[in-house]
């Protein structure tokens, strides 16, 4: 299995605690957090058997050019690929998305999640979209790990599908500026996210190291998250604009205060 780091680390563990081996695409801030069609055929080979998107991605908010997506579904048809799609960021799209369904192709699989675009992250809500081969092997596996969601939070769930998401997105966009702002007025360095509600940013310290300074942030009273559970990225950061603007902005002063020694 293929995956694109920085990424979310679940792809892997669970790869490799099924026994599957995992091939990971490094892509760096420099190159706009972009892979290379090079990069991805150049790691495929006969024992290949799935790539792992994540756009809008986590942690870093990257959305890919079209044509480049375009390119690499095109790799994953010619290889016979799976390609498993994370888009549950997808709400929180700013600039143009394509989701991987437009592409009709048999072997994908979409996860969704009702933890961002509803705002019910504790409810543990998620769902896949694939041809109906797919989903009754997965459903085999989903009924004797998990035997099923609750049955009171699927009817908040189905609830849920009446609303109007829209502030919610709107909320989270609005964070995430304000964010980015105080963010750059502190030095970091980052890309401004295309969507999700993280800025990954690269702190240019010398020897520095992302876990250390989270477990130091925490003693102060922030939470962030080190680089490295996301990748070979010691010195990351992942801040999330998830609480209100007036917590963050306090969040961001105590950063500010932690980066400058003070």
């Amino acid at each position: 299995m293929i995956v694109i780091e920085p990424a979310w680390p679940a792809y892997k563990d669970c790869a490799l605690n099924a026994g599957i081996k995992v091939r990971t695409i490094n892509t760096t801030l420099e190159e706009k957090w972009e892979p290379s069609i090079r990069q991805i055929k150049n790691i495929i080979n006969s024992n290949t058997k799935m790539i792992v998107l994540n756009y809008p991605n986590n942690p870093t908010g990257k959305i890919l050019p079209e044509k480049l997506q375009d390119s690499i579904i095109e790799v994953a048809k010619e290889n016979n690929l799976y390609v498993l799609s994370d888009e549950i960021y997808s709400q929180y799209a700013k600039t143009n998305w394509k989701s991987i369904l437009s592409y009709n192709y048999e072997k994908s699989i979409v996860t969704q999640s009702f933890s961002k675009s509803h705002a019910m992250t504790g409810f543990r809500v998620g769902y896949a979209i694939a041809s109906k081969q797919i989903i009754e092997k997965m459903a085999k596996l989903e009924s004797l790990c998990l035997t099923s969601v609750s049955e009171p939070i699927q009817y908040v769930a189905m609830k849920a599908l009446d609303a109007d998401t829209t502030n919610n997105s709107k909320l989270i966009q609005n964070r995430l500026e304000l964010l980015s702002k105080k963010a750059k007025e502190i030095g970091l360095e980052f890309m401004i996210p295309d969507g999700t509600m993280y800025i990954f940013a690269k702190i240019n310290q010398k020897d520095f190291d992302g876990a250390k300074f989270a477990n130091n942030a925490l003693e102060k009273g922030i939470a962030v998250a080190p680089g490295e559970g996301f990748g070979n990225y010691k010195n990351f950061i992942r801040i999330a604009a998830c609480q209100d603007e007036k917590t963050l902005m306090e969040g961001m002063v105590i950063l500010g205060n932690i980066m400058s020694g003070k």
